[in-house]
């Protein structure tokens, strides 16, 4: 067996196994105070089932420091769990300490690093733990060199061969090495002439833990059973007589899997080829359409092939769809060790975690969300006394939550700390030479821009946490560049909320295809709340605007705003009329002015790598269906 094959999957167990250990301990510590025997035993066994199938299955792949780590933390654990010792402060220090060790080991896997460092054999040592390797660790180096199975069991072996039926517990992981062990140690009993399913099966997700192994040998059953169970991880071992088999054995039925694991490279070709799967379909439609007499038949069956086109599209989009806890799950482990290490209460919040989020923009908003919630932790709230003193609770609310809006998902960073002290910020933009002297307030949106200007920070000191003025840019750059946008409120004294609006995918979306200026546009139709004639604006406080049943919106002229000119001349349509596209973003209606309206469908949005320093229109590019590129208009920067 090529063990190799494996190691994916352990790093992706085990660092499921990690966060439910964090978030037990985190509910320990947390619950300290007030929670039962029960809750507190319930947590304990999550964290000691954790660390133990970890050991399981760095055991099976041989990877020492993994390992014996596990091995250790299960032994401290062990009293925890059988109540022979109460829990303490201390010794849940030691476990979060070990827990991080556990993982540092568990990172270091991909690097080929698999023994123990100085500072995890010194830990050992601290929880004086022998960390010996364990039966199935022993003999895991059989697995490399497992022996080969020798088919068929001749007529005249009978006597001596056996029919080994073994069924591996429910929760064993990596079931497939587990059973290369048994069979590791079968093979030391005489000869293996047969296994159902093949060995190559025992890679596949559909492997369930359950084999038949014929061998030949003069061990009796029991020591047959010894040796299978010796292994680890086997509910059950059956010994009784084989019958000679055809050569070709029937493979046993197994029930059809619900999940498979899969590459997610796989998913970003397949994306891509659905992409210009679009294209195509777009350019065969347009041809038709334009034909004079197009063939009946040719016709039906570009329609149907239209309809199984946006069929696999939405299938392929939607198997890239996770749920944001796959990201929301890594922070409050992180949230806690700030907040310790800054010396504030916090209670951290989580919401909408089941909310679903194109895979692609869930593995970049990690650091956006990181960057927002060290901020707060760092900026945002007071100490213990300051809140008292402000008629506040002395521990802080953080909330992270995460929402759908129509086709965006909206996550927001919530704190209920200090907020952000506009005065202090301008003062500091003055000194810096960012604003005008004579500007003495800011609005939200002007707030923002200055403190996601790089560089800028109020910190008068750096720290390991903050001080660089790089966090808030970072987030902005992150989602501008995801074709999101990012708003900020705040209230002095009460507390700020961050609010990334995102797309729930990068790949491919509805638009409306729009004329300004000569060119092609697209404006993302998950915005677009209606298309009204235009029949001319009023001017109100300055700004044009026009009447939508009673209700005043305001107007953007896009040929203007894109040539930063509010002098230049629209273009109109050859029959002298032109329309406004009604948009809503977070809340607010805008209705954008455009010389004509071309068609609405699916496009691919490509990345659009924007020259430094020009104006922020647009948030991505596509290619039509004649060949001919167009912009893709960022709602949100132009409303």
């Amino acid at each position: 067996m090529d063990a190799a094959r494996y190691a994916t999957l352990f790093l992706s167990e085990s660092r499921e196994h990690l966060t439910e250990v964090d978030d037990a301990l985190l509910a320990l510590e947390r619950d300290a105070a007030h929670a039962n025997a029960a809750a507190t035993g319930a947590h304990i066994a999550t964290v000691f089932r954790g660390v133990h199938t970890i050991k399981g299955m760095a055991a099976a792949m041989s990877y020492a420091a993994v390992e014996q780590l596990s091995h250790a933390l299960e032994s401290r654990c062990e009293p925890l769990r059988s109540a022979e010792e109460a829990l303490s402060g201390d010794v849940l220090a030691l476990l979060f300490d070990g827990t991080d060790l556990l993982r540092a080991a568990v990172d270091a896997v991909p690097r080929g690093h698999t023994e123990l460092t100085s500072s995890m054999r010194a830990f050992v040592q601290r929880l004086g733990s022998v960390a010996a390797v364990d039966d199935a660790g022993a003999n895991v180096h059989a697995i490399a060199d497992a022996p080969e199975v020798i088919p068929d069991v001749p007529s005249d072996a009978v006597g001596t061969a056996r029919q080994v039926d073994v069924r591996l517990t429910a929760d064993c992981p990596l079931k497939g090495v587990r059973a290369m062990i048994v069979l590791a140690k079968l093979s030391a009993l005489g000869t293996l002439r047969g296994a159902e399913p093949a060995q190559e099966r025992w890679q596949d997700d559909l492997f369930d833990g359950a084999f038949r192994l014929t061998l030949q040998s003069s061990a009796s059953d029991d020591e047959i059973t010894a040796a299978a169970q010796s292994a680890g991880d086997v509910a059950r071992v059956a010994v009784t007589l084989a019958r000679p088999t055809p050569a070709q054995g029937s493979a046993r039925v197994t029930d059809a899997p619900r999940t498979v694991r899969l590459d997610a490279r796989r998913l970003d070709t397949l994306l891509d080829l659905v992409g210009e799967l679009v294209i195509t379909r777009d350019r065969l439609l347009r041809a038709i359409e334009q034909s004079d007499h197009p063939d009946r038949a040719v016709v039906r069956a570009a329609t149907d092939a239209a309809r199984l086109v946006a069929t696999l599209q939405d299938e392929v989009l939607q198997a890239r769809m996770l749920p944001v806890a796959q990201v929301f799950d890594r922070f409050p482990r992180l949230v806690r060790d700030i907040a310790r290490d800054l010396g504030k209460d916090v209670r951290f919040t989580m919401e909408g975690r089941e909310i679903e989020l194109d895979r692609s923009l869930l593995d970049a908003i990690g650091d956006p969300i990181m960057h927002l919630l060290r901020n707060a932790l760092d900026h945002g709230f007071e100490d213990a006394d300051t809140r008292r003193a402000a008629g506040k609770p002395a521990s802080g609310e953080l909330i992270l939550r995460a929402a759908r809006d129509r086709a965006t998902v909206v996550i927001q960073v919530q704190d209920d700390g200090r907020g952000i002290d506009r005065d202090v910020v301008l003062r500091r933009a003055h000194e810096q030479g960012l604003v005008q002297e004579q500007i003495t307030t800011l609005a939200d949106d002007a707030l923002l821009q200055l403190v996601a200007h790089p560089g800028f920070s109020t910190a008068r000191s750096v720290t390991s946490i903050s001080g660089r003025g790089v966090g808030v840019d970072v987030v902005n750059t992150r989602v501008r560049a995801l074709g999101g946008q990012i708003d900020l409120e705040t209230i002095t004294g009460e507390g700020t909320v961050f609010t990334m609006r995102l797309p729930l995918t990068l790949a491919i979306m509805r638009a409306l295809l729009v004329q300004v200026g000569g060119d092609t546009y697209a404006i993302p139709a998950a915005h677009v709340m209606e298309v009204l004639e235009f029949h001319g604006a009023s001017r109100s406080t300055g700004a044009l605007t026009i009447t939508v049943r009673d209700e005043t919106v305001p107007l953007v002229a896009l040929q203007q705003r894109f040539e930063d000119d509010p002098l230049a001349p629209a273009v109109a349509n050859p029959d002298g009329v032109r329309h406004v596209a009604i948009v809503e973003v977070a809340g607010r209606r805008t209705a954008l002015l455009v010389d004509a309206l071309l068609a609405q469908q699916d496009i691919v949005v490509k990345p659009l790598d924007a020259v430094r320093g020009a104006r922020p229109w647009f948030s991505g590019a596509t290619v039509l269906g004649d060949g001919s590129p167009a912009l893709i208009v960022d709602v949100s920067s132009v409303a």
